[in-house]
């Protein structure tokens, strides 16, 4: 399956790269270039035990990076949006990144 996750931080990076494990097509969008050239290097930019080593087996093959959100799009099956979600100063939930998102997604 070719899988996208939108956001590489701790939740779209770490379900990227388990899916790219699992042997499925897996590519993690950022909007931080030294993220992904991270990731491409086989390097987490995050830490998240034995995600370096996930990462080290999968980049190259079945587990890419990139900063194109369209191309990502146009080249899955399935995508995760997988960004931040902070609060609000009244406590309520800041959909702001991913309205962002989806509409960088054509939506």
């Amino acid at each position: 399956m070719k899988i996208a996750t939108i956001g590489a931080g701790y939740v779209g990076l770490v379900t990227g790269a388990c899916f790219a494990n699992m042997g499925h097509n897996a590519i993690c969008v950022d909007i931080v270039d030294g993220k992904v050239d991270k990731i491409n290097k086989g390097i987490s930019p995050i830490y998240e035990k034995e995600l370096d080593e996930i990462i080290k087996r999968n980049v190259g093959k079945n587990l890419t990076a990139t900063t194109d959100i369209e191309r990502a799009a146009k080249d899955s099956e399935i995508i995760f949006i997988c960004v931040g979600t902070p609060s609000r100063g009244d406590g309520r939930i800041n959909l702001k990144y991913i309205k962002k998102a989806v509409k960088d997604l054509g939506g």
